[in-house]
């Protein structure tokens, strides 16, 4: 094992089991199970101007354009840019209004012909969309440009940073984060491969911080890393889930490291994905199985802890509604219009918010693209 590689499994050893150290500055989060609120109004936890955006089903043809989820979200010049790997395959252009603009990529053979579509950025007026050992290069019209293969390692995810690209490494015995140049050749990389089950794809595993750093993070590892060049990352912020922490180290030097991680992933606190502003950081995570949010203002310093099925939610009314990026100051969540749908028809009550959405109901189409709704925590 090289010295970079053993210095990212000593810092999981000291911060994988929770302890912190008071002398590094590292900015920490304290999610305390037992301080779990049992009956949570989303209402009251926003400020109530909330824009409603149904995301459009055809194009200008009258043409299909269902896709299923969002798996990357950026917004970008007042557009919004996403990706559904599985079933899109390719990005999807809409305007601040939900009305579909363009495509970008297609699936299939010839210049901007993507194979399997599987993360993408935009920097500088670029769309980069990387698919299977290659990026392909696009104007920000969606006009190929230009393609560039990736030799020496396989990404799955990936992100700009100061230096060069940051990568999530794929396949059996690969460092989960690869670090290359601008040209995509591979420096560095950090995190050994350990076992199957700690290499799983995540949600969201890399994103930019409020300030623009590239952060990234690692399945059951409690503390987030901001890559500055092609040195080792540094501790960005420690999550301490106190009661239900896991220990990678003690799991990794069992008899059978791969079944212990395996039970991990539901016996202890696993995020499933963390957003940010300025003042407020969003946390996903499960724990036995259930689904938590954990919600951190820096302004206040307060915070909430509640199981997901104990959020009443009229704002979108989806209690499967998740953020997948933010904008400025607010977090976009997207929810599924059937069940947006349902709760319209069901609804008992009415509030300005409300009478907004009802009158939307029409453009919304039960089996079509999700809804986005942009919130602003305020407490």
């Amino acid at each position: 094992m090289n010295n970079k590689n053993a210095f990212f499994l000593l810092f999981l050893v000291v911060f994988g089991c929770g302890s912190k150290n008071q002398d590094s500055g590292l900015t920490s989060l304290s999610v305390d199970l037992t301080q779990e609120k049992t009956e949570v109004h989303f209402s009251q936890l926003i400020k109530p101007d909330v824009s409603i955006i149904p995301l459009d089903n055809f194009d200008g043809s009258e043409a299909p354009i269902f896709f299923n989820d969002i798996h990357k979200f950026r917004h970008y010049k007042d557009e919004f840019y996403i990706l559904d790997f599985i079933y899109g395959r390719r990005v999807f252009v809409f305007d601040k209004n939900g009305k579909f603009q363009r495509f970008i990529g297609h699936s299939g053979e010839g210049p901007g012909g993507l194979i399997q579509a599987m993360d993408f950025d935009i920097f500088n007026d670029q769309v980069k969309i990387l698919d299977y050992r290659r990026v392909l290069n696009f104007d920000i019209n969606g006009d190929y440009q230009s393609m560039d293969k990736i030799d020496g390692f396989v990404g799955e995810k990936f992100i700009k940073y100061n230096e060069g690209y940051a990568f999530l490494g794929a396949g059996r015995d690969a460092d989960n984060l690869v670090l290359a140049t601008n040209e995509f050749q591979k420096v560095s990389s950090f995190f050994p491969y350990h076992t199957r089950a700690l290499n799983v794809l995540l949600v969201n595993p890399m994103y930019y911080s409020p300030n623009g750093d590239a952060i990234y993070r690692r399945q059951l590892n409690d503390t987030l890393f901001k890559i500055n060049d092609f040195q080792r990352p540094v501790p960005y912020l420690y999550i301490d889930f106190q009661q239900k922490k896991s220990n990678i180290n003690e799991l990794l030097s069992g008899s059978e490291p791969e079944q212990a991680i395996s039970n991990a992933r539901s016996q202890y606190c696993n995020i499933f994905d963390i957003y940010e502003t300025k003042d407020y950081k969003y946390l996903a995570f499960f724990v036995e199985g259930e689904a938590w949010a954990y919600i951190y203002s820096t302004k206040s310093s307060k915070s909430i802890v509640y199981r997901r099925s104990n959020l009443t939610d009229e704002i979108t009314f989806d209690p499967k509604a998740v953020p997948v990026g933010v904008i400025w100051d607010k977090f976009v969540f997207k929810a599924n219009p059937h069940i947006v749908l349902a709760g319209i028809e069901s609804y008992q009550s009415t509030s300005p918010h409300f009478s907004k959405l009802k009158s939307l109901s029409g453009d919304l189409d039960k089996e079509g693209n999700p809804v986005l709704f942009l919130v602003e925590f305020d407490f």
